[in-house]
């Protein structure tokens, strides 16, 4: 009896240790980033060339100013795609993180282009910029 727990602590220890080592190397995986700190998220590829022109919008005025997170995409690949962009709202030295946001475009179609926003949910201070974080794009169903 003694062998066989031996045998069965062995096994699980293995099986513990092929899931760590799964879970480690998928989510190395999906952080990977490209040139520019730009992460892939759950992307198949580097879609981050897709997203350009980050911009914060102001509508409204104070007390009701509503503040957004903007970005143009331009679907790239040869599919229908949906995107989901992370954007960053922070200091111009890039110091002070304010808030972050996500923007989505769903079943934008090969070589179109959407300007599309997310609101910030925290005041965002007037020399705030906007950086892209992260840019998931998946094929579209």
């Amino acid at each position: 009896m003694h062998k066989k727990s031996l045998v069965r602590r062995a096994a699980l220890v293995l099986v513990l240790m092929v899931a760590v080592l799964a879970t480690a190397a998928s989510g190395e995986e999906d952080k990977a980033t490209n040139s520019g700190g730009v992460t892939k998220g759950l992307g198949a590829s580097d879609a981050s060339k897709d997203v350009s022109s980050p911009t914060i919008v102001r509508e409204g005025e104070d007390p009701f100013e509503l503040v957004y997170g903007q970005v143009v995409v331009k679907n790239n690949s040869s599919k229908r795609s949906d995107y989901f962009v992370t954007v960053v709202a922070e200091s111009p030295d890039g110091s002070v993180r304010h808030d972050e946001t996500m923007v989505s475009v769903s079943g934008l179609e090969p070589g179109q282009s959407s300007t599309e926003k997310g609101m910030f949910s925290k005041d965002i201070p007037g020399d705030a910029v906007l950086k892209v974080l992260e840019v998931q794009r998946t094929a579209s169903t």
